[in-house]
């Protein structure tokens, strides 16, 4: 019996079979196009011409699951046979959830998946709890995890800081940033719209602008300072907007070519790293938060004291926002200076991948983790709901 491996973002899903090798990525939306009113489900979107200002329609409010008729669709999709082709009744399932997930949500989650669908087993965490369990691979180059790591995730709506002890989180020791993935991408498109194009209806083209484009200064005054040099920045560049008649994908142009015939120029140049820099200074976008690094050094200290040293040199940096480049070294910088002992941030080649890669580790060996269908009939939800937390 096959074992599905299901992270379910806010942003995307990443879904696939343990033994595949790499995960399908599907957008956890139902979107809807300006001109032809299509409806379109998850990678539909995709092959769809009419891209220009979708409509979308996600299943997660403020980073929680609450509308289901989407994320139904959205699922549905993926179990078809155009996708996966699973047949739950014989598949073992591995579901991630959000962090601190609310407890209704959890008991909707498991009815869904065994009543509704009727998978063989579950097993439901959160995406952190799973990228903890290859965290041996990223800082001793492979083996079991260690005793102690900080798991920081970088998520669509938010950035999750998560001390684990023997792989059980401090739940105590948690913070939360309110900043993720979809607020760059907004601040992005305010930020051109203001100075350039209008681009508010565009989130499509923004968030594949904003993945092609940003990056994560080292030192931002000094950055800054160079972008405003009138001659030669070295952070200027034009990006080419899809015309979605003869393109779908935007590109960066090479200043070697000449730009194509009739094509739309987006200029950028500070805008490539004062976006992210909400991050570290949340306070920029309006919002009255400790900085990721600042965040982290707070997890830390309120972790008992001969856990602290070993937290800092074991900190992984995983989530989809994670990619930016030059993202871990940043934070590794900005949490030494605030930290004393030696700071070490890890972070893996696709770290929007790691929680599916970890849940694939988890399918070898769920041990007690799994909860079947009879158990699930037998237990009930409450108390299935106990079993889950209890490895958390």
């Amino acid at each position: 019996m096959r074992t599905l491996v299901v992270d379910n973002g806010s942003f995307a899903i990443k879904c696939g079979f343990a033994d595949d090798g790499s995960p399908h990525t599907i957008p956890n939306a139902v979107t809807r196009t300006r001109r032809t009113k299509q409806v379109l489900v998850g990678d539909l979107a995709d092959s769809s011409t009419d891209l220009a200002g979708l409509y979308y329609r996600t299943p997660f409010e403020r980073g929680y699951l609450t509308r289901w008729d989407v994320q139904l669709a959205v699922w549905d999709r993926v179990l078809s046979d155009r996708v996966l082709a699973c047949a739950p009744g014989d598949t073992h399932l591995i579901l991630t959830e959000p962090q601190f997930n609310f407890g209704q949500i959890k008991r909707s989650m498991d009815e869904i998946v065994f009543e509704e669908y009727g998978f063989a087993s579950l097993v439901r965490a959160p995406a952190s709890r799973l990228s903890v369990l290859g965290a041996g691979d990223l800082i001793y180059g492979g083996g079991p995890a260690p005793d102690c790591a900080l798991v920081v995730d970088c998520g669509h709506a938010f950035t999750h800081i998560v001390p684990y002890a023997h792989e059980r989180a401090v739940t105590a020791a948690v913070r939360r940033v309110d900043v993720g993935g979809r607020l760059l991408t907004n601040y992005l498109k305010e930020t051109v719209s203001f100075r350039y194009w209008d681009m508010m209806d565009e989130t499509y083209i923004m968030n594949a602008v904003k993945e092609k484009c940003c990056f994560v200064s080292q030192d931002f005054a000094r950055d800054l300072e160079c972008a405003r040099a009138k001659r030669q920045c070295p952070y200027a560049l034009e990006y080419v907007l899809p015309d979605f008649t003869t393109s779908k994908q935007g590109f960066i142009r090479d200043p070697a070519n000449g730009a194509p015939e009739g094509c739309q120029l987006l200029p950028l140049c500070n805008e490539r790293f004062a976006v992210p820099e909400a991050l570290f200074h949340p306070l920029d976008v309006g919002i009255e938060q400790l900085g990721i690094h600042e965040a982290v050094v707070q997890a830390v200290g309120a972790c008992p004291e001969p856990m602290r040293a070993v937290l800092l040199a074991n900190i992984v940096l995983t989530g989809g926002t994670a990619a930016l480049p030059g993202l871990a070294e940043r934070l590794q910088r900005e949490v030494q200076a605030l930290a004393t002992g030696t700071v070490r941030v890890v972070a893996p080649d696709a770290p929007m991948r790691w929680a599916w890669r970890n849940g694939c580790r988890l399918a070898e060996q769920p041990g007690k983790w799994r909860v079947t269908r009879a158990q699930y009939e037998e237990m009930g939800g409450p108390r299935t709901i106990a079993h889950f937390d209890s490895f958390l």
